[in-house]
């Protein structure tokens, strides 16, 4: 891979792209991508699971680029990191228009592919991060942090939150805050979990026996299938526990008078530590 020849694949890939035309990008994205879009924790990993996407996200959407900027480094001959830095004009239907500031980070990677002419090595993309950029100023060095708002950032860390650190099965490792979880149950016929959070689902490969002795003060077993946060359970009734977003757990019956005096206890703690 040449960096030149990498850099004009890279612009030609992302200004195709913003024309609505994503072909060049998906003829060149590695069987086993990590896709780390410009959303909220959003990571998808493996080619197909970034088609189903793009195939579900349906818009009438048109872009312009402009002042586009380009870093290529190598840090070996087979492999070139590659950013780009530039302006993206969002156009709504309704005639809005929309200026970020966006950077896009590409990792390359010659990777051996079956072509007509049999084996041959190209390069992918392995990895691709969009994020958009913070406003810069004068007081900034490293860190997007102006003094004005320093104490306000600081406030809300005085109290420290438990989190959760797990590896999907996918490989992602994820720590996430207790209080975003609320509850974590065995997928049946498998060894594995489905944590439930505020903000989606991870399935995970361990056991709930594990998960309940490495955090024994964050979950509650209520059945032999289902872990749950006492923080987000908002109603109890035979036989089964309400959760915060709607979801209902079932309680067995001969542990309901254990599992409902339990989760009376963990509210009372949380309305007192509220006070």
């Amino acid at each position: 891979m040449k960096n030149n020849d990498i850099i004009k694949l890279s612009i030609y890939i992302i200004t195709e792209y913003y024309k609505n035309n994503l072909t060049p990008f998906f003829e060149h994205i590695s069987d086993d991508i990590l896709w780390i879009g410009p959303a909220k924790r959003q990571q998808i990993r493996g080619k197909e699971n970034l088609l189903q996407a793009f195939a579900s996200d349906k818009h009438n959407l048109t872009f312009i680029m402009g002042n586009i900027n380009v870093i290529c480094v190598s840090p070996h001959s087979h492999v070139k990191e590659v950013l780009l830095h530039y302006d993206i004009y969002t156009h709504y239907p309704s005639g809005n228009t929309d200026l970020h500031d966006q950077r896009l980070h590409y990792t390359w990677c010659d990777k051996k592919v079956q072509t007509a002419d049999g084996p041959k090595y190209q390069p992918q993309i392995v990895s691709l991060h969009i994020s958009n950029a913070w406003p810069y100023d004068e007081k900034d060095t490293i860190y997007p942090v102006h003094s004005e708002n320093l104490f306000a950032a600081m406030r809300t860390l005085a109290e420290a939150e438990t989190h959760v650190t797990v590896k999907a099965s996918d490989g992602c490792v994820h720590r996430i805050a207790s209080s975003h979880i609320l509850y974590i149950e065995t997928v049946k016929h498998s060894a594995r979990l489905q944590i439930h959070a505020e903000d989606g689902t991870i399935t995970i490969n361990d056991t709930l026996s594990k998960i309940e002795e490495k955090y024994p003060n964050v979950f509650l077993r209520i059945h032999s299938g289902y872990l749950v946060n006492p923080a987000h359970v908002t109603g109890i009734r035979r036989f089964a526990a309400t959760l915060s977003d709607g979801t209902q757990l079932p309680i067995p019956e001969k542990k309901y008078t254990l599992i409902k005096k339990a989760l009376l206890h963990e509210n009372a703690k949380k309305q007192e530590n509220a006070k």
